[in-house]
């Protein structure tokens, strides 16, 4: 059994994986091999269509690692999904485009196919992200 030492998250784009970008100073501090790296990450990645995804990594004591891909952040996928543009510069304060409660339940059953969660528990936390991107008001959906 490995002992974990450090666990990474960052946004990366796939299969644009480059020693030079972001991940160089971020993993080398850990002394994992970059060019290693980014050849794995980019064999892993190369189907995906995706314009940027969540991935962990798990840094062992031995110096070895493991590569977890996640799904598409909740905020990209909103944007993507909903042709949205920008967030508010003033959530809660200016409400750009109100997103009603059918939009909520449509995304949030996409999104709980990965994230094994409650309904109603995806729901909030899909309001919540909508609120603080400035795309839902709790007044008008009441």
């Amino acid at each position: 059994m490995k002992i974990l030492k450090y666990k990474l998250k960052m946004i990366l784009e796939p299969n644009k994986a480059t020693p030079a970008s972001c991940i160089g100073p971020i993993l080398g501090q850990y002394g994992i091999n970059l060019v290693e790296f980014c050849n794995k990450f980019n064999n892993l990645t190369k189907l995906i269509k995706l314009e940027k995804i969540n991935v962990k990594v798990a840094i062992f004591i031995d110096n070895t690692y493991q590569i977890l891909i996640n799904t598409i952040s909740l905020s990209n996928y909103i944007k993507k999904k909903k042709n949205i543009i920008s967030f508010s510069k003033k959530p809660g304060y200016e409400t750009l485009k109100n997103l009603n409660l059918k939009d909520v339940i449509e995304i949030s059953n996409y999104r709980n196919i990965y994230e094994k969660k409650k309904e109603s528990s995806m729901r909030k936390m899909l309001i919540g992200t909508l609120i603080s991107m400035g795309y839902f008001n709790e007044k008008k959906n009441k």
